[in-house]
């Protein structure tokens, strides 16, 4: 209170003062965190981003950010996966027919990578501040190039998804609400632009711990800029850079933690037998960070269980899978939960048959791709109750609650699931009604968002639209080779050839919809792939390609209009 008359008494001396200098009266706050006060030096600027890392953790990956697992981004609803609850094999999360701009999910999306871009504006503009200690110019320049990056990293989503935006490249101090749409070429070229910076200044990934992005992120989300701008040989220097850079390879052989894990099988029967393969560890818990020996790991988001700021409650990818510990057998005997490889899967989500069956079916490769293994797919359940007359017997339809034997039911609870998302073993959070650990399907492990094989892709995708279609071929083949899987030809290699691979490689990984937007792709590959679209018989309009402006944007913007893309204007 003292301290608040003290004050009060000044700021009257002041102002009936004969002085004329304006600058005591501006507000610098001493006792909480402002702007002002908050960006001193390398240290503060550095909390500053670690705060975009955590919001793109948390609006990516993460349960606690949307508090729940379906997440679209990374194909829910798209053409990888679908979003289910009980018995309901699909739930709407676009409503593909009637798509309009009052969906939550196209504006929490939007929303959020504009969040990010906010935040790095925030740290670019104020790097330039009068009182900033700066050691060097060098030292300022590593700070704005990775700000640079990370929001070249929220505008290309936009762009993407989007087409043309408002392009924001200065620190939002006050309220606006005159913003116009910038072309999409030239979201994407600022997009080029703060990349090259980034290119420049960004550490390389040795110099680094995990979380942060090297200079191989930049190059590799270049790649993609180039592309989109019609680029190719731009591109193509872009995705060399990382490929050729001593520090990744594609892993090839056993690597990290679990070499020695041994496991009984899925129906947990007999002797414990060697377990995984090199493209399972690469999805392995303490397995998938360059620290950690996995040298095509790129950028990656950081989880930790137990662990201050480890990641909210876990990665939400748990919740993709059958639910089979759920149900019982023809008998009534339930269903038990086993504390290894098995997760708690509880069909929040489930993968569509795109992902299921029919890109495994190229070249007759479904026994031969090691990502289609019994380490890396889970197609068979087991009775795992040792009360049940089918104890450690295959689940199939005839043995089944008949309540569960409906084809679509059946599917649900007892259909392939991709391993990459599920512990090898459990913290303990609980305990299983047999005395076993067990977490309830909640998983803390390290996340991809750039790795490797997706840099051949991508230059693949150069080559192609560049018409040199043997290059092309060759990247996608060190991509297959890696997985065992029959090379192709250089006379096979077109766009779908391209989302096919991508989606048998890094299917739950990409942000799915991006990539198929940027390609002009999501329409069709809704009408092919996507569980509700196929099953209604929607025919689906162009205008899909590109999601609509959020009307929250465009009524908030009084003073100015944001155009709505087209074949959304009816809403």
């Amino acid at each position: 209170m003292k301290r608040y008359i003290y004050s009060l008494i000044l700021l009257l001396l002041l102002a009936t003062s004969n002085s004329c200098n304006e600058d005591v009266l501006q507000e610098v706050p001493k006792d909480f965190l402002s702007p002002e006060i908050a960006f001193n030096n390398k240290a503060d600027f550095e909390a500053a981003l670690a705060n975009i890392y955590l919001s793109i953790r948390v609006d990516l990956v993460a349960l606690s950010g949307w508090n729940n697992a379906r997440n679209p981004q990374l194909g829910v609803d798209f053409d990888i996966m679908r979003a289910t609850a009980g018995n309901n094999p699909y739930i709407d999360i676009f409503f593909w027919q009637d798509l309009n701009p009052d969906n939550a999910w196209v504006d929490r999306m939007w929303t959020n990578y504009y969040n990010w871009v906010y935040q790095a504006n925030t740290v670019i503009n104020r790097a330039d501040y009068e009182g900033v200690n700066w050691s060097s110019e060098e030292e300022k320049n590593a700070i704005v190039g990775e700000a640079k990056f990370l929001r070249a990293y929220g505008y290309h989503f936009l762009a993407n998804m989007w087409g043309g935006v408002p392009l924001v490249v200065e620190e939002t101090i006050g309220a606006k609400f005159d913003y116009t749409r910038a072309t999409q070429e030239a979201v994407y070229q600022q997009c080029k632009d703060d990349l090259e910076f980034a290119i420049q200044w960004m550490p390389t990934v040795d110099e680094l711990d995990g979380g942060r992005a090297p200079r191989a992120a930049a190059n590799h989300l270049l790649a993609e800029i180039n592309i989109s701008l019609g680029d190719y040989d731009g591109a193509i220097a872009a995705a060399s850079r990382v490929i050729d850079d001593p520090n990744y390879r594609l892993i090839t052989e056993r690597f990290g933690q679990w070499t020695d894990f041994k496991f009984r099988g899925y129906d947990y029967l007999g002797e414990a037998e060697a377990w995984g393969d090199y493209y399972w560890d690469m999805f392995r818990e303490g397995n998938m960070n360059w620290k950690q020996g996995n040298h095509e790991a790129i950028w990656n988001i950081e989880m930790e269980f137990n662990t201050i700021g480890g990641g909210g409650n876990s990665l939400h990818l748990e919740c993709i899978g059958p639910i089979s510990w759920n149900g019982g057998d023809l008998n009534g005997d339930k269903m038990v939960q086993k504390d290894t490889l098995m997760g708690r899967p509880n069909a929040g989500v489930t993968l569509n048959d795109y992902t299921k069956f029919l890109i495994w079916e190229f070249k007759d490769d479904f026994d031969r791709d090691i990502r289609n293994s019994k380490y890396n797919f889970k197609r068979t359940h087991y009775f795992l109750n040792p009360e049940s007359a089918f104890y450690g017997e295959l689940i199939t339809p005839d043995k089944v609650d008949p309540a569960k034997a409906d084809p679509v039911l059946f599917d649900l609870s007892y259909g392939p699931v991709t391993q990459k998302v599920v512990a090898t073993v459990h913290n303990g959070l609980g305990r299983t009604r047999e005395g076993e650990n067990h977490d309830w399907g909640w998983v803390w492990k390290d996340w991809y968002i750039m790795r490797l094989a997706e840099t051949y892709l991508l230059r693949a995708e150069a080559y192609h639209l560049k018409g040199d279609q043997t290059n092309a071929a060759i990247d996608i083949n060190a991509v297959r080779n890696r997985a065992q899987a029959t090379p192709v030809d250089g006379s096979e290699v077109n766009l779908d050839l391209i989302l096919d691979e991508r989606a048998r490689e890094l299917h739950v990984e990409e942000i799915r919809g991006s990539t198929l937007m940027r390609m002009n792709k999501l329409k069709e590959y809704l009408e092919k792939y996507n569980y509700s679209v196929v099953t209604n018989g929607h025919v689906l309009g162009d205008h899909i390609n590109k999601f609509p402006i959020p009307n929250s944007v465009i009524e908030a913007n009084k003073d100015a209009v944001i155009e709505q893309n087209p074949g959304y204007s009816g809403f």
